[in-house]
This record gives C-alpha cells, structure tokens and sequence, in this order.
C-alpha cells in the first residue's frame, strides 16, 4: 500500500512570502502547488526597527490563507520560519502570537547561520551531481555566504539586503554612480572578513533576485540556468539608469521586483569579485526547500520506526537526523559507548531511572551537531538544532532534556547549573538533567582529542572518590587534568571526587612482552 504525507513549507522572508505543500509517496517528495505572496515585512523594519500595523495585518491574512489550503489539502507537518526582518523587529512577538491564535501556525524565527544551512542543504540537494564550493543567497535583509574550504563548509550571514539597502540608504529610483559606489563599498567592506584568500570560479547563487536575473542575463549551457559576471557588469548601467516604471515595462517585473533588482545586480556583482566567481548557477531552490526535504526526512524516518524497539529506534533516528545535516558522528559514536558505560556503572550513585539512559546516548551522539553551523559557540548551535529539528520519538520533556545537555556540555559547571535550573523543566526533571550532564561531561573529556582512545572504564568507589580505571589503546601518553577536565559537574552532583587511572596500553603491554628477556 502506497504511504501518503502532505508537507508545508513557509519562508516568511523580508521581501516576499514564500509557501510550497509538497506529498511523499513511497519515499519520493513531489511538490503540488507553491506561491509567493508580496508582503515585504522588512518594509520599515530596517530603519524603524518594527513591523508597521500594515505589514503585520497584510502577514496574518496570508498565512491565514496558507493554513485554508493546508487543511483543504490534508497537510500533516509543516514548517515555517521567518528570517531577517522578523529577526530585527522589536515588536516580533505581536507577529507571532496573531499567527498563532488566527492561522494556527507557529512562526520559528532562524538566525543568520541557521538560514545559511538551510540555503546550502537545498542547493546542495539539488546540484548533487556537481556541488559548488560557494553558495550566495540574497534576500531582502541579508546576504548569506557560504564557502567550503578546508574540507568543511563555512556559513556567514552579512546585513546587506535588498530591502534593507533600498530603505536604508533611499534607492528608490534610478541609481547613480555615487549611489552604486556606495553600495558597492559597504558590500566590499562587508565581505572583506570573510573573503581572506578565497576564490571560487563558479558560485551557486539563490533567490527571487538571482532567479530575475538569470532571466535577463541566463545562458542555456550547464545542467542549470546561469549567467557570467562579465554580463552582468556589462547590463548593469541599463538596469541601475532606469526608473521603476521602465524596469517593470522592459522586463516584465512586478513593483516589489523592480524595486531592489538593481541593488542585487549590485550585490552579487561586488560579492562575485571579492570571491573571484566568473560563472553564477542559479539551482531555483532556497529556504523553503529544505524545509520541505527535512520534513520528508522525518517522515520517511517516523514510517520506518519500529514498533516495540522505542530506544533502538530513538537512536536510530538521532543517527539519521545527523545523516541529513552532513555531521560526521565518529566522536559522538564513541562518547555514546563511554557514557553509557558510565550511566550504568554509576547507577546506585546517580539514581537516575533507566528509562533516561537513551536520552543520554541520544545526547552523546548529537551533542557536537552544532558544528555543520559553525564551529565557534557550536554548543549553542547544537541545543537550537535539536530543540527545533525533527527526530521523531523525541518530543516534549525529552527533547528539551536531549537539548539542554547538549547546550550544556561546554564551559564550567555553574553556568551549566545555571543554564539548566532556568529551563522550565520540573524540578525533577532539572535534577535529572543536572547528572545526566555531568556524564556527559565526564564522557566527553574522555575522548579529548577526538581520538576514540579510551576502549573500556571500569568505575570503582573508594572512600570519598569514584575511581575511573581506564584501558586505553596504544597512542600519546594522556593527562588526568586533561582528560578530567569536565569532572566538574559530576562531582558536585554526586559529592564524590573523580579520579583515574590509566592501564598500560595494550599494544605496549604486548611489545613489552615480546621483547623482555627469555
């Protein structure tokens, strides 16, 4: 029998709202309608810091259209964000809440990164047979850069949007040489950070400015529509030195459109250069695609759980959770194995029920997620991935717990406490949570280095301490300061010291043995 699911996607960006419903049947996503709808919630926003009364009500009329066609077409799950605009808005919580009580949509607010992960997810996705290194996405209050350097990818968000240049500055009609030397320079000077050294021939570029004009400028070489940064210099003059009427007569834009394609010639010509592209692909996707594939990702992993095998399929769906967002769990793997061993060796210490143990593994395994973000803070990055992601099973008090750990993991051991006594968790549950850090912890300073060299613990009490025996493989000799560096919590949670002891390496032990005298 052939398994129907209805998704909904919504990218509530800063020029345009965007929503696409797509059905996955037997495992293949098939989009049915999509549309976009003019509302330009940065309007104001960039310069007042709020959503005008207008803005706000032309929103909720949209999405209360969005949730008629949702219910008319039977979808089940669905995700909304809104970026930039929202982002900014002082007054986003009046948004939120009329979206939620009038349309029955929860609107998530991303930050700049997050949205740079989902744009790279979508064209990623759609250009799997040849992936670029340099992904541009222009919206209307932000530009998002990624770069992959190094073998790993690079995610920036940058304030230079359509919208927000166009309000900011006043470019509301033809723009002049001053005007566009002016963007150009506060472009340039914001990718000069960024940029150190790079080049990249070819960049991936995406949105409703990139997809009007590889329309004007588009070749028909190439698996996707592109066009080269030579002629698009070369059209610029055109473009800026019209009025709004002669952009909408020449090419048939709509007002919104005609408005900012200028100042995102401008952008994209300025950001290829810093970076040295020569060719822009424009793949057609953005936001709201990847919305759409997490979604399916999620359905194909809720149909495929088993009944009865509720932790096995819990991990499961962590490990597949990891699989969609690029993130290489070799270390989590390892720290999941050393803290399981700690949770059950330590079970007359912590006192936690067993039930908790795989919420525990799941933490282990998906606490450095927030590294596809980025490196910097990923632990904060990881706590929002795995508050706001899909995995299914891990729902409610579960998912706050999973989250919090992962936040947790990094720094000292009173700002963890802190972090956690502030949740709004039972108290119970923050206590729970408070040693389930603490092995964490323990287990994750265990693999320092990411070396996976710990291959089995045996815990011990001895008078006023837990005693951690250690057999490690043959490699550097390890630091106990070093490799007890996160004891800090435990400790205190259990009011026992922690200490270790580190067996002679097997592989030594076996060459000493070869080699000792007969």
């Amino acid at each position: 029998m052939t398994s129907r699911t209805r998704l909904g996607a919504i990218d509530a960006g800063s020029n345009a709202i965007r929503v696409v419903i797509a059905e996955l049947a037997d495992g293949e996503l098939t989009q049915i309608e999509a549309e976009r709808v003019p509302v330009r919630l940065g309007h104001n926003a960039f310069t007042s810091g709020e959503l005008s009364d207008k803005t706000i009500e032309q929103a909720v009329a949209a999405f209360v259209q969005f949730r008629r066609r949702f219910d008319a077409l039977g979808v089940t799950s669905y995700r909304a964000v809104a970026t930039s605009a929202v982002r900014n808005a002082t007054n986003r919580s009046v948004l939120l809440d009329r979206l939620y009580h009038e349309a029955r949509i929860e609107l998530d607010v991303i930050e700049g990164e997050e949205e740079a992960r989902l744009v790279r997810k979508a064209v990623v996705h759609a250009m799997a047979a040849s992936p670029p290194k340099a992904i541009l996405d222009l919206g209307g209050g932000s530009l998002e850069v990624n770069l992959f350097e190094n073998g790993a990818w690079r995610g920036h968000s940058l304030p230079v949007g359509t919208v927000r240049l166009l309000e900011t500055f006043g470019l509301d009609g033809p723009i002049g040489d001053a005007e566009a030397g002016m963007v150009r320079r506060y472009t340039a000077t914001l990718m000069a950070p960024i940029v150190r050294g790079a080049a990249h021939m070819v960049a991936a570029v995406t949105g409703g400015n990139a997809e009007a004009l590889v329309k004007i400028f588009g070749n028909s070489g190439g698996s996707a529509p592109s066009f080269d940064l030579a002629d698009l210099e070369q059209g610029l003059p055109a473009i800026l030195g019209a009025t709004l009427d002669e952009r909408m007569a020449k090419y048939g834009f709509k007002k919104d459109r005609a408005e900012v394609i200028g100042i995102a010639a401008l952008v994209f010509a300025t950001t290829a250069r810093q970076l040295g592209i020569q060719k822009l692909v424009v793949p057609g996707v953005g936001v709201r695609d990847a919305l759409l594939l997490e979604l399916a990702e999620t359905a194909r992993a809720d149909h495929a759980k088993v009944e009865g095998a509720h932790d096995k399929a819990l991990v499961t769906a962590a490990r597949s959770f990891a699989n969609r967002l690029d993130h290489d769990t070799s270390h989590g793997e390892h720290v999941r194995v050393l803290v399981r061993a700690l949770f059950q060796q330590l079970r007359d210490f912590h006192g936690l029920p067993e039930t908790l143990g795989v919420l525990l593994e799941v933490a282990a395994l998906l606490h450095d997620i927030g590294v596809v973000v980025d490196q910097q803070g990923h632990h904060k990055h990881s706590e929002y991935l795995l508050r706001w992601g899909r995995i299914p099973g891990l729902e409610g008090d579960n998912r706050e717990m999973v989250a919090l750990m992962a936040r947790c993991h990094r720094k000292d051991a009173a700002r963890a406490k802190e972090l956690i006594n502030e949740s709004s968790l039972s108290k119970e549950r923050r206590q729970q949570v408070r040693r389930m850090t603490a092995l964490l912890r323990v287990a994750d300073g265990l693999d320092t280095g990411h070396r996976s060299r710990v291959e089995q613990i045996v815990c011990t009490r001895m008078g006023d301490a837990i005693v951690l025996d250690l057999v490690v493989r043959a490699g550097p000799s390890h630091d106990e300061a070093e490799l007890l560096r996160k004891a800090d919590l435990l400790e205190a949670e259990l009011g026992l010291a922690v200490r270790m002891t580190v067996a002679r390496p097997r592989a030594a032990v076996e060459t000493a043995v070869e080699t000792s005298p007969s």
